[in-house]
């Protein structure tokens, strides 16, 4: 007798398999009725993908589909299909075409519709349709290596491939997949447990399919997030994944749709069990989760007239509808979805704490902010907003947060010292949900690289921005009161801090700038609430300045705000102040910076200048050579090889091309080694930085609903700091470097029609010679 509790998954997995199989069989085919063996045959070309080389491959067979479609939504018509395995060479057609058909396995195809509801057979849709069959793949790997992990559920993605049909008019593809039996044509039971803009499980209160997504967060280092999750039982299709560098098409709301799962996602044990750390989230964003922990898993944020809107429609329709969702999440500007009573509010609010000058949006230069501040100590520095000592507090917390980078202790993964599991359900009802998952075994936390770190600070940070664009009015305290602020500034900066600590480049900037006065784009009212610190704010732009990653122009205009703060120190240490309020003191104590300090930053800004420029230009050669859909390799790409055929990519430049272009020598940059590889076999190396902006967004970041970032906007000009330089270095002896300095920064003034200057400075240079 076999000991089920001892058996392996695999083994289990096939015999379930064979157990539903078994049950088909006996209550025999459910679209019998259809007399779907009496449609012709007709011949297709089988599209499939494979995974591991990232490249697809095609075999014939033949299909029994029916000509009208059993049901549609907004966007595809939905067809029922027969398929039987390939025949043998040796079978005759009239042989294939005629037996066996009612045994047949039922499949779903699926069509692309165009705007007068005819099969779409452009190349766009072809391209739509092998974009459903990759991100099918894409999430059946993460839940792969979910399932090694032993979790209470497994996952299982239904296997799909595309269907091309040479004979017909316009050899139109369609995505075809498993039919899932059931009462309805998509199965008794069917359920959507989560989007990829927020949770929607308001039937089944499952667990597994959120810990799944958060998983596949954490096992892919934060590159890719599997979410809109939906089947029957633990049989899900049509999922979206989220990726770091948006690589999975219009769905695909990269780090800001992160973000949005991990602001409603709800740790739990199973989450805890299986290794997965804690995402930190605000006091008003946990207090907001605890009104709907009753409901357990069952609507979050603005889904519940979402789901009110669609709940009289088929499961094919739903499906449809929420596809066309998940990429207009972010096009509703936040205006549009408050109410009238909260436009007032928010109007009122502004009115309220935003500084205001005579020109809305113009700011004093850093000189006079710095000259009126820099003697205030943090704890002296008033804010326009009062704010008690529980708010005061919450403030220097967040900033102290800032200032460390974030440890994954064992705090992070909610456990004990010793590795026990921390009771995190209270309610009744909760418990009662959870006592059906038996927690097997408990893994070792998961590897939180410093990839993962990169794409979770970008994720707080993405967080941060939604907060500030108020896109989340649910969370505001007191929301309902005339005096309350538009947007919970708390979260705001909460996010902003976590981002910083992970060191994420935006994040420090926007602090640093709040610090030093300046103000960020991320929320406007953060300086109500954040008092001016100059040491904290030079902490935060070097920490962003230092930092590995790219993208390279937020560290350029953290080392301006930098270089502009050491410059006003050192004119107050050497000439004091006169300010109009007598009450200001002079910072007599205060210690000019060395022209060595002011060297190595000028130095490090110009080599930031340079690296940003070179990235925007690999950029727009990337995007210019892929916006026709392919593109012809050249001798120096920077691509990625199919070393040995093995599915594994290695990065590499292009050593020489056949002469029809069908092969390309490939030389690695570990080894300098030479391969040649089939054209199908090498992709392009995608930049850092090509499939985002500055600040992580999409390219097209306006559709998005976001206004244009002002953050990394630098008023210093290269040829400026270059003189700057220059006369430093002339000051500690150097003329030769001082006078070559000199010479670059009269040729920038002269490009920028600065003649006077130029004129200037071409002749200290040809003085110092």
């Amino acid at each position: 007798m076999i000991d089920l509790k001892q058996e392996e998954p695999k083994t289990k997995l096939v015999r379930l398999l064979k157990n539903a199989a078994s049950k088909a069989i006996a209550e025999g085919d459910p679209w019998a009725k259809y007399e779907i063996e009496k449609v012709p045959a007709e011949r297709v070309i089988r599209h499939m993908y494979q995974p591991e080389t990232q490249t697809w491959k095609q075999d014939e067979t033949i299909v029994k589909i029916q000509k009208e479609p059993f049901t549609h939504g907004a966007m595809r018509y939905c067809f029922r299909m027969k398929k039987r395995s390939p025949p043998p060479e040796s079978a005759s057609n009239h042989r294939f075409h005629d037996g066996g058909w009612t045994r047949a396995s039922n499949y779903v195809a699926k069509a692309y519709l165009t705007p007068d509801s005819e099969i779409d057979t452009s190349d766009q849709a072809k391209t739509n349709v092998k974009n459903d069959i990759i991100l099918q793949y894409e999430a059946s790997h993460w839940s792969s290596r979910f399932n090694e992990q032993g979790p209470p559920k497994k996952i299982i993605f239904i296997r799909a491939y595309a269907i091309e049909f040479p004979d017909r008019k316009g050899q139109p593809w369609l995505p075809v997949e498993r039919y899932i039996f059931g009462s309805d044509q998509y199965g008794a039971g069917f359920t959507k447990h989560n989007t990829n803009a927020g949770f929607v499980d308001d039937e089944l209160h499952r667990v597994t399919p959120q810990v799944f997504s958060a998983f596949s967060f954490y096992e892919s280092q934060g590159n890719r997030l599997v979410a809109d999750i939906q089947g029957v039982g633990n049989l899900f299709t049509d999922p979206q994944v989220l990726s770091s560098d948006y690589r999975f098409g219009d769905g695909d709301l990269g780090p800001r749709g992160m973000a949005l799962f991990f602001k409603t996602f709800r740790y739990n044990t199973v989450a805890s069990a299986m290794g997965i750390p804690v995402f930190p989230l605000s006091k008003n964003e946990l207090k907001h989760q605890k009104k709907y922990e009753d409901d357990d898993f069952s609507i979050s944020g603005g889904n519940s007239s979402y789901l009110d809107a669609i709940k009289d429609l088929n499961r094919f329709e739903k499906m449809d509808i929420n596809r066309d969702r998940r990429k207009s999440v972010f096009m509703v500007p936040p205006k549009e979805i408050l109410s009238d009573d909260m436009k007032d509010t928010e109007k009122r609010s502004n009115q309220k704490f935003i500084r205001k000058s005579a020109n809305q949006g113009t700011r004093k230069p850093l000189s006079q902010e710095m000259r009126k501040s820099i003697f205030r100590s943090f704890k002296l520095a008033q804010p326009l907003l009062a704010r008690n000592k529980s708010e005061v507090n919450e403030v220097q917390q967040c900033l102290n947060t800032a200032e460390e980078d974030f440890e994954f202790d064992m705090k992070a993964f909610s456990r004990k010292d010793s590795g026990q599991l921390m009771a995190k359900i209270n309610s009744p009802k909760s418990r009662h949900l959870r006592t059906s998952l038996m927690i097997r075994r408990v893994s070792e936390p998961m590897n939180i690289c410093d990839i993962t770190k990169l794409n979770l600070g970008r994720v707080h940070y993405q967080l941060a921005v939604l907060h500030g664009l108020d896109r989340f009015p649910e969370i505001v305290p007191n929301n309902d009161s005339h005096d309350a602020p538009s947007h919970d500034v708390f979260s705001v900066l909460f996010h902003l801090c976590h981002a910083a600590s992970l060191r994420c480049i935006p994040a420090c900037l926007a602090l640093g700038r709040i610090l030093s006065g300046h103000g960020t784009s991320v929320s406007p009212l953060l300086d109500a609430f954040v008092p001016v610190d100059f040491e904290a704010a030079k902490e935060m732009l070097k920490r962003a300045m230092d930092s590995e990653f790219p993208p390279n122009a937020p560290k350029v205009a953290a080392g301006c705000i930098l270089y502009q703060i050491y410059i006003d120190e050192n004119l107050i240490a050497r000439e004091g102040t006169n300010f109009e309020d007598e009450t200001e003191q002079p910072f007599t104590e205060h210690t000019a910076v060395s022209d060595l300090v002011l060297i190595n930053l000028l130095q490090d800004i110009l080599d930031l200048i340079a690296a940003s420029e070179e990235e925007r230009n690999l950029n727009l050669e990337y995007n210019e050579r892929t916006a026709i859909g392919s593109y012809s390799f050249q001798v120096g790409d920077k691509v990625e090889g199919n070393y040995a055929l093995e599915g594994n990519y290695y990065s590499g430049i292009v050593e020489s091309i056949s002469e029809n272009g069908a092969v390309v020598d490939v030389k690695y940059d570990d080894d300098e080694s030479i391969e040649s590889l089939s054209r199908d076999n090498i992709r392009m190396r995608i930049p850092p930085t090509a499939t985002q902006d500055d600040f992580g967004g999409p390219l097209v970041d306006e559709v998005a609903g976001f206004a244009e970032c002002a953050d990394d906007i630098v008023t210093m000009e290269s040829y400026q700091l270059k003189a700057d330089l220059a006369k430093l270095i002339a000051k500690s002896g150097d003329k030769s470097e001082a006078a070559k300095l000199y010479d670059e920064a009269a040729h920038g003034a002269m490009e920028a029609g600065k003649m006077k200057t130029a004129t200037e400075w071409s002749l200290i240079a040809a003085e110092l010679l």
